[in-house]
């Protein structure tokens, strides 16, 4: 996007016009208003200041995340059920011939009640 525009600044277009011989009719001149106003601006600006502070990997804050005085300790990983359901799919149709193109899914359901162990005492 030019500059010019994202400071807010109005867009001018210019229409030719010709009759069906090519001769010149006149001219349209198309004034508009930009879109990016200040409160616009501040928020892609903010944006923008956002993402460049954040690790492309981890998602967290550079100003923490490169910071030497703290340590990281890694934490078990959290399994997604969804994720799991997903795979087990994919794994399914790993050998057909259109598995590049199919898209998997899954529906969500109540679990199985698991069956009580009962003892019997006689």
């Amino acid at each position: 996007m030019p500059l010019p525009v994202f400071d807010g600044e109005p867009s001018t277009e210019i229409h030719e016009h010709y009759d069906v011989d090519g001769n010149s009719t006149g001219r349209t001149v198309v004034t508009r208003q930009s879109d990016w106003d200040a409160d616009a601006r501040a928020w892609a600006l903010g944006l923008a200041m956002r993402e460049a502070a954040e690790c492309r990997r981890c998602g967290g804050d550079l100003g923490e995340t490169t910071d030497y005085d703290l340590q990281w300790t890694p934490q078990p990983p959290v399994v997604c059920l969804r994720c799991v359901a997903l795979q087990a799919a994919e794994k399914g149709a790993a050998k057909h011939p259109f598995k590049g193109a199919m898209i998997h899914r899954v529906t969500k359901h109540k679990r199985p009640q698991r069956k009580s162990k009962s003892r019997r005492r006689g």
